[in-house]
């Protein structure tokens, strides 16, 4: 026979149910009131009803018909099941919240510049508001969890290890394909940049987006080797295209960042610094806030095809990222501002 250790509002809730009759009538067969009834069932688990009710309770399940025990017993289970289920579920997102702050604690990044490392892996560009929310009320979805087990993989190794090092593409094309220039940039708060025409960021990002950027508080450097220079001559010969032909096009490029700067309020326009320098071409390098993409420019290969690296910045202070900083901070010092 089923028996009832302590009366609480989910029992008394699947004993009307097995009854079959409503609160009003459940009441009734009780002799207590509508409201005390649906007080006892709102609350559930925390409501346990007094002892002279406890009483009437084992009394209405003990003179229920064997078909009405087998329900109210039938439900209990289910409950139960259920609860033990909520539970796991719980259990199961906190641990995957955990997760998502140990991963991101691990790699030494802040909310923003994880999400940006995300971006990279997930082949979308979730916020750095989302990554707290995961980490704190929000369960992660799935290919986010599948995520966290790329960067914590051999693939991706802390900075100590591989110096910062968190992606590899063997060409500039597949590059674009994982990490758009929209991915990069949208959202950064400081942009530099060193290259031959720099046309991830003057081709792949809109004018409206670089205003947008700007607008928001954005400091951008960009610097292109001189199109007037002796290197990008160099450099032309040893890509084997036309005499003049990438001139034009770092020329067209740096118009293009001068109208952007141009129409941009007189009081903004010293967030957007542009300069050109005439030195042998080694890398190509694109600084965002804690990101760092960068190619060098190989002999045989046109920049297109030289592979990417993209880069984190350390929390100590060393690595890569700082060492491709210095390159374009010696540079930019040696530039001729435009």
């Amino acid at each position: 026979m089923t028996t009832v250790q302590r009366w609480t509002g989910r029992e008394t809730r699947a004993l009307r149910q097995a009854l079959r009759l409503s609160i009003r009538d459940f009441s009734a067969h009780l002799g207590v009131a509508e409201r005390t009834v649906s007080k006892w069932e709102a609350a559930l688990d925390a409501a346990c009803p007094r002892p002279e009710m406890q009483a009437a309770l084992d009394t209405a399940l003990g003179a229920a018909a064997e078909d009405v025990r087998s329900r109210f017993a039938s439900t209990c289970r289910n409950d139960a099941g259920r609860m033990v289920a909520a539970e796991a579920a719980t259990d199961l997102a906190a641990a995957a919240r955990r997760r998502m702050a140990d991963v991101r604690s691990g790699v030494g990044l802040s909310p923003k510049a994880f999400a940006r490392l995300l971006g990279t892996v997930l082949g979308w560009s979730p916020t750095a508001q989302r990554v707290i929310d995961w980490e704190t009320t929000e369960t992660p979805p799935g290919d986010v969890l599948l995520a966290l087990d790329v960067l914590r993989g051999p693939a991706i190794q802390p900075a100590d290890t591989l110096a910062g090092l968190i992606a590899v593409f063997p060409s500039r094309s597949q590059l674009t394909a994982r990490l758009p220039a929209d991915r990069l940039l949208d959202g950064a708060r400081c942009v530099r940049a060193i290259g031959l025409s720099l046309n991830m960021l003057c081709q792949d990002y809109a004018d409206r987006h670089w205003q947008a950027l700007l607008a928001n508080g954005t400091h951008a450097r960009c610097l292109f080797l001189d199109p007037t220079g002796a290197a990008i001559q160099a450099r032309e010969a040893e890509e084997g295209f036309p005499s003049g032909q990438l001139a034009a096009l770092t020329k067209l490029n740096v118009e293009t960042l001068l109208r952007v700067r141009e129409r941009l309020p007189v009081e903004l326009r010293a967030r957007m610094e542009l300069a050109t320098y005439d030195e042998t071409l080694r890398f190509n390098i694109v600084l965002v806030d804690d990101q760092c993409v960068t190619q060098p420019y190989l002999t045989d290969s046109r920049g297109v095809d030289s592979p990417a690296f993209v880069i984190r910045r350390g929390v100590n202070q060393t690595g890569l990222y700082q060492v491709f900083e210095q390159f374009f901070e010696s540079h930019w010092q040696r530039g001729k501002a435009l």
